[in-house]
């Protein structure tokens, strides 16, 4: 029986649909769950959410089919100024359009009189003023009136009203991609909505955005030809310069107004050069007009000044912006043009003094709708919430997918109890996540237009009454007319179906991109005063438009170290540098001791050049990092260069310029409040990760107005460096003393520690098997029982979940199972000998303390549970982008009072970034029969290396060569002896302002003779120029003590193999001939093993193969010595010298011998045929004349 488990295809469903897809079609399909084909069993199932998502799909293009005669059918969705609902226009022959209205007043404007009518520009729904986006300035002129024709929009009386009325919905008086204007006669406020499409599908968006030196956008957006309806193309522009410009010319009086005109052009590059290489600085590439139908000069589909004339550019956006809006019937661009193999199309403008001369050109992308969605996967709850966004200028659809499918009293439960959904400001901590303020790390209620007041009840106001993150605010109670699947319908706050949102953008400053969902519920443990409380909380992701795979994300980050520490994380699209770009500060402290207090106002700004080692000068500090990053140009002439900068034209400042769009930072005086007060985070749009102006490699810089003059205004600087995805993969199997048959690989991937892990799971070879689990430590691979419990030891279970309190596989969350049990969470491998599957998994790190990471996966067997095979989770890279780094700190000083290993692993980026490191420690006391155990060892990096001192008696000489413990960003510098503040600010949730070598404040402390640990430190650099190799690791004495105990070097950690072929005596034993083996050549146990899985007898038992693998900073040493031990039988002196150290009754001999490839004992049968051998009695004999030609073949060969 095989069974295949795939997110990525499927096969029927069982669902019952109706008013899905905001499509307005009632429809009813049945679908089946199940297909079993020529006796191989099938169950699909798909990433959460993934199943909705086809769902949705499905019936997306059922409702395509039912409406394609129907195509010219367009909306305008309304909530703001007490008036929510849809306006709908039908085209209902050549000259007739139905306009429907679908609308209710809320209870505090009750009676509405609007005058209405359609203006020239779409509304910007990423401006979230309402005021602000409904300006006639900013939506243009109007174009049609309905007030002489249907009179005034009356509320009583005209909620659910249809009129007709002779227009037409496309063309070049259609209404498609305008804006719907309602201004209320009495009172002069404004209500303002993009009229679009129904049918998603058939209207396309595609930018050309420019940077220098023209900045802004222009978009095409195009309805595709359908049946029964034409195509249309509309194109707006909103173009400035960001340079001043020169006075007009005496001849060109046409160019003295606010804005400059220019010639345009789409040009398209050769089809036999490759422009992946070209930049959009120079255009001199660019040779031929778009003319795809060979019009001629004048005549293409390109030539667009010569169809529609000029383009303004704005001399200054500010004052006078030029926003145009132009109609192309003859531009029917799709995505297939968009995307032509190895051609980009671009859009390039004409210098307006030199008509001959290119100006700006930039590429014509395709614009992709936005989706986000956040899985909520907690307290017996799954689901899902999904936010797309077809472009700035289209609302927010919502589709909210949550229950507990396999438990209808969970469901009914959190419908009683749930009681507001909220989009938060920030995204919940991913180091605090298990526990209680897991959640209380999401900041307040996202609320940038600080609306407090007045505040209407849930589904009572419209959504710009209310905070753009309170989504119950403004869902609650509406779009009835849509798919929802309540368990409470009319007497529950839930949310569930689908819903529209003018007031949620998923782009712009705004955009609730990267932030959080945090779910309330109701407090009723006193009746008399029920309050809401946090319930759960989960972070928001970028996802491809399918919905089911997550978007590549480009992640950088910045360390500070000195005088302030803190992290920064910046996070775009991949490849796509004009997309938004989060910027998240976790945390910024006061760190070199000289200040307590909090500062607030601090500018910041992103530099030009990497930082050199003036970031801890006192005169002259961060002069390195250079100016401000500006690789556009940005230049105003003889005003300042930020006199223009404004949050809402990112493009007019200087890229790095951030303060200036996004605001001032706040530095904390301690730990305790840093969350509070420092944790911000912003979105730009004029701030690129990848691409030829990427930041990556320059620096960040924090300013101080109020610092020491000998110092400066810069306070802190550090570099962006690359902060890469992770990636654990499980393929390595070895057996627990059975045969092995298992083949396989269980692959788990994080972008970032705010994303959920990916998980793939392929495996063949099955037998009777029921899970598979993540244990604790990684697999020792000499051992003949490598997955037992002595070695391994129990699932990985931060959080001590207890099993026995956890539900039956599948039928609970992610948060109710041990961390390590995969197959409680998502199934396991009963009754199949091939198993597939693909999951998300919202708590399964790969960065952070409870990394899994160097631990290992191990299956288990039906009978008795019984551990059957068993493999390491090792990092998976590829060799062109990283390289790992290993090192050890060897405890093995015969006469020493610590005996193991510490070792460490860390990935090492080609841009110098470095992972977080793994430690894997393994410890007891001296002695081959010595099982006492000692607890709370603290333990540090000190800054040299120890020798003979590592094994004196005193303990107060003992490692006294190693020196003290490392500190290489001088923390705390300025107040070093205050112990109780360095106590008080170094902690695991601050590892920053821990000394770097004070391993044991971050991590905590170790024991001697107990379990072996798995251990990450985000603190923890191996390499030089700031690396812990080549330094010392001190452990100190039980129970907090402070007396140095034991210590080692840090050492690179390297790995030799070599096959080895021994003859076989009797009674041969590979442990013991590895003892022996140690024993001559002077090493420990961990410095030479063997792989148990590829021992074998050769020759029918005479002779035995086997992999040694030699470890350690000697490693290559050992191979060589290990090679002459066996080849002569004795070594003089020990591999490894240990100072101060002489074993007198080390053995010098060995009395194994290597065996040859060819079996001595093998009796040939077979002639030699040609006379060379004859067929003798004594077969094996050679004749004279065979050895003739040996001895004359051995001496052309040494000629």
């Amino acid at each position: 029986v095989v069974s295949r488990v795939s997110r990525r295809t499927h096969a029927h469903y069982d669902v019952k649909v109706s008013h899905a897809c905001h499509c307005h079609i009632h429809s009813e399909q049945r679908f089946s769950n199940n297909l079993v084909t020529q006796g191989v069993s099938r169950t699909r199932t798909m990433a959460p959410g993934g199943r909705q998502l086809l769902w949705m799909a499905s019936i997306c293009w059922i409702a395509s089919l039912m409406s394609g005669a129907d195509a010219q059918h367009l909306i305008a969705y309304i909530s703001q100024r007490g008036l929510h609902g849809e306006i709908t226009f039908r085209q209902m022959n050549a000259t007739t359009v139905e306009i429907k209205a679908n609308l209710e007043a809320t209870l505090q404007y009750p009676d509405q009189v609007w005058s209405w009518g359609v203006r020239r520009f779409p509304v910007d729904y990423s401006n979230i003023d309402p005021d602000e986006r409904c300006e006639l300035s900013r939506l243009g002129s109007q174009v049609l009136s309905f007030d002489e024709d249907l009179e005034y929009l009356v509320l009583p009386g005209n909620e659910t009203s249809s009129w007709e009325r002779n227009m037409q919905l496309i063309g070049d008086r259609g209404i498609w991609g305008k804006s719907l204007v309602l201004t209320e006669v009495n009172a002069n406020a404004r209500i303002c909505a993009t009229i679009t499409t129904i049918q998603s599908s058939v209207e396309h968006m595609a930018e050309a955005r420019f940077n220098t030196p023209v900045a802004g956008s222009v978009h095409f957006r195009w309805l595709a030809p359908a049946e029964g309806a034409v195509g249309d193309t509309l194109i707006y522009s909103d173009l400035y310069h960001i340079r001043a410009q020169p006075a007009a010319l005496e001849e060109d009086r046409s160019q003295a107004g606010p804005f400059t005109q220019h010639h345009w052009k789409i040009y398209v590059t050769d089809i036999f050069k490759h422009d992946h290489h070209r930049t959009e600085d120079n255009c001199n590439f660019l040779q031929q007009v778009f003319d795809p139908q060979g019009s001629g000069a004048g005549k293409g589909i390109g030539d667009l000044d010569a169809r529609l004339g000029r383009i303004g550019v704005a001399k200054n956006a500010l004052r006078s912006p030029q926003r145009s809006v132009f109609r192309d019937a003859q531009l029917a661009l799709l995505p297939s043009d968009l995307t032509i193999p190895h051609r980009t199309l671009y859009l390039v403008l004409f210098d307006n003094q030199h008509p001959d001369s290119y100006l700006a050109c930039t590429k014509i992308r395709h614009v992709q709708p936005l989706t986000h969605k956040t899985f909520i996967n907690s307290g017996g709850v799954k689901g899902e919430v999904t936010f797309m966004q077809r472009s700035k200028f289209d609302q927010t659809f919502l589709n909210f997918t949550l229950g507990a499918p396999l438990s209808q009293h969970v469901s009914r439960k959190f419908a009683e109890d749930v009681a507001a959904f909220r989009i938060h400001s920030l995204p919940p901590v991913p180091s605090r996540m298990g526990h209680e303020d897991y959640c209380l790390t999401t900041g307040d209620m996202h609320n940038p237009r600080e609306i407090n007041e007045n505040i209407p009840p849930p589904g009572y106001g419209t959504q710009e009454q209310y905070p753009v993150g309170d989504l119950s605010g403004k869902l609650q109670g509406r779009n009835k007319g849509y798919w929802h699947q309540y368990v409470l319908p009319g007497t529950s706050s839930e949310l569930n179906g689908l819903y529209w949102d003018v007031f949620l953008p998923l782009q712009g400053r705004y955009s609730i991109a990267q932030r959080s969902l945090v779910i309330y519920t109701f407090n009723r443990s006193n009746v008399t005063n029920i309050t809401k409380m946090i319930w759960g909380c989960s972070s928001l992701s970028q996802y491809q438009r399918n919905g089911i795979y997550q978007q590549n994300m480009v992640t950088a980050q910045v360390l500070f170290r000195y005088p302030v520490v803190g992290r920064v994380i910046f996070r775009q699209t991949a490849e796509q540098p004009w997309q938004d770009t989060t910027v998240l500060f976790e945390y910024l402290i006061q760190a070199d001791g000289s200040t307590q207090n909090t500062t607030h106002d601090h500018r910041w700004a992103i530099h030009s050049n990497a930082p050199g080692k003036d970031f801890y000068d006192w005169q002259q500090r961060c002069i390195s990092a250079g100016p401000v990053y500006n690789p556009f140009r940005v230049d105003w002439g003889n005003r300042s260069v930020d006199d223009f900068c404004r949050p809402s034209l990112a493009s007019m400042c200087r890229v790095g310029a951030m303060d200036a769009r996004s605001g001032t930072l706040t530095i904390a005086g301690g730990r305790r409040v840093a969350q509070k007060i420092s944790r911000k985070m912003f979105v730009d749009g004029n701030l690129p990760l990848s691409g030829r102006h990427s930041i990556l490699g320059k620096s960040l810089v924090i300013y101080e107005d109020s610092g020491p003059k000998a110092r400066g205004e810069r306070l802190a600087c550090s570099a962006v460096i690359g902060h890469f995805r992770r990636k654990v993969v499980a393929k390595e199997w070895y057996a627990n003393g059975d045969s092995l048959t298992v083949s396989g690989r269980v692959e788990i991937t994080q972008q970032s520690e705010y994303d959920v892990s990916n998980v793939e799971v392929q495996l063949k070879g099955l037998q009777d098997n029921t899970g598979y689990y993540i244990h604790r430590t990684p697999v020792e691979a000499n051992l003949a029982f490598p997955c037992e419990a002595s070695t391994l030891y129990g699932h990985w279970n931060p959080f001590d979940v207890s099993p026995k309190s956890s539900p039956p596989p599948k039928r609970g969350t992610t948060d109710q199972y041990e961390m390590g049990d995969l197959s409680g969470k998502f199934g396991g491998l009963e009754g199949v000998t091939q198993f597939e599957d693909a999951y998300n998994d919202t708590n399964l790190p790969l960065f952070g303390y409870n990394s899994i990471i160097g631990r290992s996966v191990v299956i288990q067997k039906k009978q008795k549970n019984a551990r059957w095979a068993c493999s390491t989770l090792e990092r998976g890279y590829s060799p062109s982008e990283a390289r790992e780094l290993r090192a050890i700190a060897s405890f093995h000083h015969p006469t020493g009072y610590a005996y193991g290993y510490i070792k460490m692993t860390q990935l090492i980026h080609n841009d110098g970034s470095q992972s977080e490191t793994v430690i894997e420690v393994k410890l007891r006391h001296p002695g081959k029969n010595d099982r006492n155990s000692t607890r709370n060892h603290n333990w540090q990096i000190f800054v040299n290396p120890v020798g003979v001192d590592a094994a004196v008696k005193p303990t107060i000489t003992r490692c006294v060569a190693g020196g003290y413990v490392w500190n290489p960003y001088y923390t705390q510098l300025a107040d070093p002896l205050n112990l109780d503040l360095y106590e008080q600010e170094c902690s695991p949730d601050n590892p920053l302002r821990c000394y770097v070598g004070d391993v044991g404040a971050r991590l905590g402390t170790i024991d001697l003779g107990g379990e072996r640990v798995v251990l990450t430190d985000s603190n923890f650099p191996l390499e030089a120029p700031v690396g812990a190799i080549g330094r010392s690791i001190v452990i100190f004495g039980p129970d907090h003590s402070h007396e140095r105990f034991a210590c080692a070097n840090i050492e690179p950690d390297h790995n030799v193999i070599k096959y080895i072929n021994l003859q076989k005596p009797p009674r041969f034993v590979v442990a013991q001939f590895l003892d022996e083996l140690r024993s001559v050549m002077g090493i420990p146990e961990w410095m030479l093993d063997v792989d148990a899985r590829k021992t074998k007898e050769l020759h029918g038992g005479a002779c035995i193969q086997m992999i040694i693998h030699f470890k350690g900073p000697l490693a290559h040493r050992l191979e060589l010595d290990m090679s002459r031990l066996i080849a002569a039988g004795r070594l003089d002196a020990p591999s490894l010298f240990i100072p101060g150290y002489v074993n007198q009754k080390r053995k010098a001999t060995i009395s194994y011998r290597t065996c040859g490839v060819r079996d001595t004992n093998e009796k040939r049968t077979k002639n030699f045929k040609g006379g060379f051998y004859s067929s003798s009695s004594a077969p094996n004999e050679p004749k004279p004349l065979v050895l003739a030609f040996v001895v004359i073949g051995l001496a052309f060969r040494f000629l």
